[in-house]
């Protein structure tokens, strides 16, 4: 990987939201201090608190779409598309110029096709299940607004949904700045895109924390008031904009992630993880707290964090009084699109030398001795904006713009080609299927035992009576009981793996060192049966029965806060839910990270779980299921088995591992993270982007295809994806190297495959290769290994993941060789 600090620049935008339908729109009413809040008309809230909400109006959606569009978009995503074509064509970027593998998407999302959900869930509920309309469920997953995107850019390159609720969107431009930095990409459409839901409102409304009138951030702190709509910036390295001759905007200088480790909703009352997000961002900046012009609050109106964040601000500027103000004030509270529609209002502000007001202010009301912009906004010259997010589950992320300067030089630290790391795998840890430990996952995967069974529950439905369900835990006796309580089924899993690659790895966590790790989540299926529940009881008793413990878990990133609060881990933070590929693309993230800062230690963990909303769901769509054994690449497979499953890895740079004496299990060689034009749900049949990741994933690995002697495979018995995947082997490897599936064993476990196929080659570097179970008959055009295990030596080995919608990661782990 070709690593450099080289400048990266913003040299589009696109926004939508209730005080503006455009960049223009939205700036003009900003200045003006004019707000978007209004009494919403397209939500029920008649058993809410409040009434208001930051509401797209005076716009026709649908006018903007082709009929054959829309049939494949939600609400959200189109607003995502909207704001994303306006961001290219405010760019002047013409996409068809350049190669579309070196163009890609980081998306913040905290609800995705959430509303496609609700519409489904309603009528499986008042109508019965076979009546519901399963087209809804294509755009329901949380990734789909990305692949819509994607699909109407026509772009190619790394696809990645960051879901860590109120913190995405600027984690997001955070991911896509380390992409460009890490030569993945040229160029990254980048971040966030949130609709209106009742869930989220019932959720806020059951917490009681939902403003009764607009909110007043930083004085009366009544409340938040929730809005929606999308906010998407085109980011670019500085060379590759001045060659084409791009408008530069402003410069993305660099950013940072923290964990409180405090509560599941609170922020820390002093602020202590805000302090050091919005501290990291400068330290790698290397720029003085002293020098940022303004800050871009996060500002929600609620009394906690209208308390932390101030005391988190004082404590970092002590000598002046740093303008601080809240555009939430103005258009509510955007969730997972909040952090990039406050970069758009940060931009904006550097290159129109403004300060944004915070509206609704009284004076006589304000706590802290800091300068809120109150109520009118005025003229000032900046240099340097930082701009704040905090979340659910104690994420914090903070990003620091500055005006750009054509004529500034790169410090010698900055400029120099950074020393490439060494990243190593030192622990692991997992239950999958019929498995509750390591040793059990070894057993199904080489001695021929099944990683799924009959499930009693089920043996009514047609289309399913197996699947890999994890075995009851002594949950009491491995997690503490307070903690307990309030976990769901998919964060007890993930805290249980956790717990055993630290032990696996002999990580000491203590004072010392717990800021320095890093913690990434990754979710295919979230907590789907928690917001089940949630969602039931809201259709059936309405908004006031909301049960508000369910709520917290409702988030993609729950399981991530439960983490970090069990094993009080304050180092970045953050939650990837793409579908199939997340696994690997938060191993991707972690060896970025590693290779791009001073953190040395990641925790990359997967959870996704099986359930009876999830199998009604799946039930739906048809030859997707089967009733019989799941046997990927066979000639006559009828379908998959879904399982659930959490794998956990210790990963590290090999100098931080030598310095602890850890054991090195294996190191990471090279990814290939790609995408298509697909349509939702499905994958391009010709396979040129599958088969891309591939080669990116060795060319990086500076290894030939006939040097990958074990490639396990991301087969689930569907015949359609499977043939897709065996012709790009075939192109590649012919039958020169051994193939095997997983999923085989323990079903379609999401995100979780991919680091369970890891597990595979990590024993496979001993001299054994897993089968693919249940194989009657195949092509023969390609190496599969049936029936018993193989002995075989491997010193390289590839892993292939997918996602439905077109995205593809694929990635190469070596042999550890000191």
């Amino acid at each position: 990987m070709n690593m450099n600090n080289q400048r990266i620049v913003v040299t589009g935008m696109g926004i939508i939201c209730s005080n503006g339908n455009s960049v223009k729109e939205f700036w003009d009413n900003i200045k003006s201090g004019k707000s978007g809040i209004k009494v919403i008309q397209n939500i029920d809230m008649a058993e809410m608190v409040t009434d208001y909400g930051g509401e797209v109006e005076n716009l026709q959606v649908d006018d903007y779409f082709f009929k054959d569009e829309i049939k494949d978009m939600d609400r959200c995503g189109k607003l995502g598309v909207m704001a994303a074509r306006e961001a290219v064509e405010n760019a002047k970027l013409i996409i068809e110029n350049f190669n579309p593998y070196r163009i890609g998407i980081s998306l913040g999302t905290s609800l995705g096709g959430m509303l496609s959900g609700e519409e489904f869930h309603n009528q499986w509920i008042k109508d019965g299940i076979e009546k519901a309309d399963e087209t809804l469920l294509f755009k329901y997953p949380i990734h789909t607004p990305c692949d819509n995107i994607t699909r109407d850019l026509k772009i190619k390159g790394p696809k990645m949904i960051i879901s860590n609720a109120c913190a995405a969107g600027t984690n997001s431009i955070g991911f896509a700045l380390d992409t460009i930095r890490n030569n993945k990409a040229d160029i990254m459409i980048t971040g966030g895109v949130d609709p209106l839901s009742k869930l989220s409102m019932s959720g806020f409304n059951s917490l009681q924390a939902l403003a009764p009138t607009p909110p007043s951030p930083y004085s009366k702190s009544n409340g938040v008031v929730i809005g929606e709509g999308a906010a998407i910036l085109v980011l670019e390295s500085l060379d590759h904009a001045v060659e084409r001759g791009a408008n530069i905007l402003a410069e993305v200088v660099d950013y940072d992630l923290s964990s409180d480790a405090y509560h599941q909703t609170a922020p820390d009352p002093g602020g202590e993880g805000a302090l050091r997000s919005m501290r990291g961002a400068l330290k790698k900046a290397n720029i003085d707290a002293k020098e940022v012009s303004y800050i871009n609050g996060h500002g929600t109106g609620t009394p906690a964090n209208d308390v932390s964040e101030p005391k988190a601000i004082r404590t970092l500027i002590t000598e002046n009084k740093t303008p601080v103000s809240s555009t939430k004030s103005m258009i509510g509270h955007m969730l997972g699109a909040a952090g990039a529609a406050e970069a758009v209002t940060s931009i904006l502000a550097i290159q129109h030398g403004y300060l944004p007001p915070t509206i609704n202010f009284e004076v006589e009301s304000q706590k802290f001795n800091l300068d809120f912009v109150p109520n009118i906004g005025r003229v000032s010259d900046l240099s340097y904006v930082l701009s704040n997010s905090f979340a659910f589950g104690g994420n914090n992320a903070s990003i620091l713009f500055c005006k750009y300067n054509e004529n500034l030089e790169l410090s010698a630290a900055k400029e120099k080609l950074i020393k490439e790391k060494k990243v190593v795998i030192t622990g692991v840890g997992g239950l999958a299927g019929n498995s509750s430990n390591l040793q059990e996952i070894k057993d199904c995967m080489f001695k021929g035992k099944s990683g799924t069974s009959k499930i009693k529950q089920w043996n009514e439905n047609p289309k399913c009576i197996q699947a890999g369900k994890i075995p009851e835990q002594n949950y009491r006796r491995l997690i503490h009981p307070n903690l307990l309580r309030k976990m769901d089924s998919i964060s007890k899993h993930a805290v249980l793996s956790v717990k055993m690659a630290i032990e696996n790895g002999n990580l000491k966590i203590d004072k010392n060192n717990r800021d320095k790790i890093g913690i990434i989540f990754a979710t295919g299926t979230g907590p789907v049966g928690t917001v089940e529940s949630f969602n039931r009881i809201v259709i059936q008793e309405g908004v006031k029965a909301a049960n508000a413990k369910l709520f917290p878990n409702t988030v993609m990133n729950a399981a991530a806060g439960h983490i970090s609060l069990n094993f009080k881990i304050k180092g970045p933070t953050s939650t990837i839910s793409c579908g199939g590929v997340s696994g690997i693309s938060a191993l991707y993230y972690a060896y970025a990270m590693i290779q791009s800062s001073d953190y040395d230690t990641f925790i990359v963990v997967t959870a996704d779980e099986v359930n009876d909303p999830i199998i009604e769901g799946h039930s739906k769509i048809k030859r997707y299921l089967t009733t019989e054994n799941i046997r990927p690449f066979d000639c006559n497979s009828s379908g998959t088995i879904l399982g659930e499953g959490s794998v956990a890895f210790i990963v590290e740079s090999e100098e931080a591992a030598l310095k602890r004496n850890g054991n090195i299990l294996a190191e990471i060689k090279g990814f290939g993270l790609t995408s298509d034009d697909s349509k939702i749900g499905d994958l391009n049949h010709l396979g040129k982007a599958w088969e891309e990741s591939m080669r990116l994933a060795m060319k990086e690995a500076m290894i030939s295809p006939k040097e990958i002697e074990y490639i396990c495979a991301a087969a689930n018995g569907h015949t359609y994806f499977d043939r897709i995947e065996e012709r790009v082997i075939e192109r590649i490897f012919g039958i020169e190297a051994p193939v095997s599936a997983t999923k085989s064993i323990f079903g379609e476990t999401h995100a979780t495959a991919g680091l369970l196929s890891l597990i595979s080659v990590i024993y496979a570097f001993d001299g054994e290769i897993p089968a693919t179970q249940n194989v009657k008959s195949h092509r023969g055009r390609i190496d599969l290994v049936t029936g018993n295990a193989r002995k075989a030596p491997v010193s390289n080995a590839l892993i292939s993941t997918y996602s439905y919608g077109g995205n593809y990661n694929s990635v190469v782990i070596g042999k550890y060789l000191n």
